[in-house]
């Protein structure tokens, strides 16, 4: 199930993409504007060449003051050098704009497009059944079969069997055209290169009569330790996919879920994973976190260097500054989300997605700043469970 912990680390995942957007913005447009003030051989004197680049440098630190203080610096002698950077400012304004709403749209297509590889993962399990039915025809029309203690467990595995007969499933895979139909080869490869050399799964296929749990059990490791692990199929999907090394995590924990909660004595056996929980509120949840964060960049990042002692800004982590102008935003916004799973949701998110000291560096600068902020009257919580201080 996609809870808010992934909601999260989706707005995480797209901040950080806007930040280095911006950062590479900036470059980019700083360069345009300076050239401006290259000397151009063909009507200029080489003997102005310093009076050129001294122009080109003072072009350029003023747009980088301008940058900070949000419009075009008071007292340029320069009218040229004024127009320039006043004319780069409203250009990286503008770009960078454009680059957010491309970003935010790209974070919410990105949770949608989730559920569809959610979907196109599971059908492995039908695939591969279907896989090693092609195989054991090829073998024995060749006589390759003789005289061996294999078993074709996946043709009639019981999840996949059990996949065919879900109707919700099968109308889902139909109505967004998920299917590996280009890609049967590949599969056929992974089945008799990768799967069936696996020991794990050799072993599965040696025993005559497996009972649901050992069927489960196969089933499982086929997707937790090949799928999710083998190199060659982690390159395929990351083609596939250009989000995978940041979706892999998410989706391993609900194709495994599913294969796990198998019960054939259940109605239905098995179900498909949610991939958003509640899609009402949560996604109203994601974006204002999102938005607000963004939002209030700038007020964040002083609250936090204010905050850090003995460290410069500079030096912390770009991964830890947003998680913690995250959850101080989620500390503020949501009222009804307790301190206390806010910090902890974000420690977790720190011990994934930064650095090894990551976990003690958020937690330190997180319970400061809720202390204060509680204090100040700032982050007011109420409702149910909640101590209403406001």
């Amino acid at each position: 199930m996609l809870n808010r912990r992934i909601l999260r680390v989706k707005a995480m995942q797209a901040l950080y993409s806007y930040h280095l957007t911006r950062e590479s913005l900036k470059d980019v447009i700083r360069d345009r504007m300076e050239s401006h003030f290259d000397l151009d051989p063909a009507k200029d004197d080489f003997v102005d060449r310093e009076k050129f680049a001294l122009r080109r440098k003072k072009a350029g630190q003023l747009f980088n003051e301008g940058l900070k203080i949000g419009e075009v610096p008071d007292g340029i002698e320069d009218e040229e050098i004024a127009e320039e950077v006043g004319a780069a400012l409203s250009e990286y304004r503008r770009e960078l704009n454009k680059e957010k709403r491309n970003i935010r749209g790209a974070m919410m297509k990105d949770i949608t497009g989730l559920k569809n590889l959610y979907l196109k993962l599971v059908l492995l399990a039908q695939e591969f059944s279907h896989v090693e039915k092609l195989e054991k025809g090829r073998k024995e029309k060749s006589h390759l079969n003789k005289k061996h203690d294999y078993h074709y467990h996946f043709i009639n595995h019981p999840i996949a069997d059990e996949l065919s007969k879900m109707e919700d499933f099968n109308k889902l895979i139909i109505d967004e055209k998920i299917n590996w139909e280009e890609h049967l080869d590949t599969l056929r490869g992974w089945y008799k290169d990768i799967i069936i050399k696996d020991e794990d799964i050799a072993a599965y296929t040696k025993i005559e009569h497996p009972t649901i749990e050992q069927h489960r059990d196969a089933m499982a490791k086929l997707f937790k330790k090949i799928i999710f692990k083998n190199d060659t199929i982690d390159d395929f999907l990351s083609e596939m996919d250009i989000r995978w090394s940041e979706n892999k995590a998410i989706l391993k924990s609900l194709v495994a879920k599913t294969f796990q909660d198998y019960e054939p004595e259940l109605t239905p056996a098995l179900e498909l994973k949610e991939v958003i929980r509640n899609q009402e509120e949560d996604f109203p949840f994601f974006e204002e976190l999102f938005d607000e964060t963004l939002k209030n960049d700038l007020e964040l990042g002083i609250l936090i260097s204010e905050n850090i002692k003995n460290w410069d800004i500079s030096r912390v982590a770009l991964m830890d500054l947003i998680i913690l102008k995250l959850a101080i935003t989620e500390m503020k916004v949501f009222r009804s989300i307790p301190i206390k799973v806010t910090i902890n949701e974000f420690i977790e998110i720190s011990k994934l997605y930064s650095t090894p000291k990551s976990k003690q560096f958020v937690n330190g600068i997180l319970d400061v700043l809720s202390n204060e902020l509680t204090s100040k009257g700032v982050i007011k919580k109420s409702g149910r469970g909640l101590i209403d201080n406001k």
